[in-house]
């Protein structure tokens, strides 16, 4: 999995674990199973005590009170409590208690919900099918100020924020979207899903230049640089 990791393992003993007080954790989720299973994961862990489960934000906030969790793992089951899901509702946690670092487990990847996941504070998405070694380094890289999300969805983070900054620099006037063929619209649509030059010409049947010729044209319509910013566009 690629991360950003900002720890640099300063103040760790021999074992790789922080040589501090105990990193104090709270389990959050609607299903039993997962809260046992996350428990068996963790329970010889060294460092780290697990000091309660919750089943709904509301629980989780009252745990913060009575037995002050430095990381709560969140498990996102896709359903949450009512109409929101848990990445909204955490959102709630988050904003009461900054300083708490959160965790979520998805079951499968998902940038969208990774990406607002990123955007409303939580520090990190884990797949459930992931092994204990990675929960370990995952924990141990949050906890130590760290992120850890899936590379895709880190690019198209920093992406955006280029993007509000160029309209910034404009005076925060709003960009107006120019202009497209349709040929350069089919361009824009896969080389924004990551597909090579050749492939884009192979299936418009267009030589690989006249692709690079088009790209010259969006870029400069879009005042970008790099092909990975077209995936704001998607």
């Amino acid at each position: 999995m690629s991360t950003l990791n900002t720890d640099n393992g300063a103040g760790r003993d021999g074992y790789g674990y922080r040589d501090q007080e105990v990193l104090r954790v709270l389990l959050y989720s609607s299903h039993p199973l997962v809260i046992k299973g996350l428990m068996g994961m963790l329970a010889d862990a060294p460092g780290i005590i697990l000091v309660g489960d919750a089943v709904n934000w509301i629980e989780v906030m009252l745990r913060k009170h009575e037995l002050d969790p430095s990381l709560v793992i969140v498990n996102d089951d896709g359903i949450g409590n009512g109409s929101a899901n848990i990445p909204e509702t955490i959102s709630t946690v988050i904003s009461e208690f900054p300083g708490l670092n959160c965790l979520m487990i998805m079951s499968i990847p998902d940038d969208e919900k990774e990406l607002a996941a990123l955007k409303l504070g939580i520090k990190g998405v884990l797949i459930e099918n992931s092994e204990s070694d990675m929960l370990l380094e995952c924990i141990w890289c949050i906890s130590g100020g760290g992120l850890w999300f899936r590379r895709a969805v880190l690019e198209k983070f920093v992406t955006e924020q280029l993007y509000c900054t160029r309209l910034k620099e404009n005076g925060g006037q709003g960009f107006t979207m120019p202009v497209f063929t349709r040929r350069e619209l089919e361009i824009i649509q896969m080389a924004g899903k990551g597909v090579k030059n050749r492939e884009i010409g192979r299936n418009l049947f267009i030589s690989e230049k006249t692709v690079k010729h088009h790209l010259s044209k969006i870029f400069k319509k879009l005042q970008i640089r790099k092909r990975t910013e077209l995936r704001m566009y998607l």
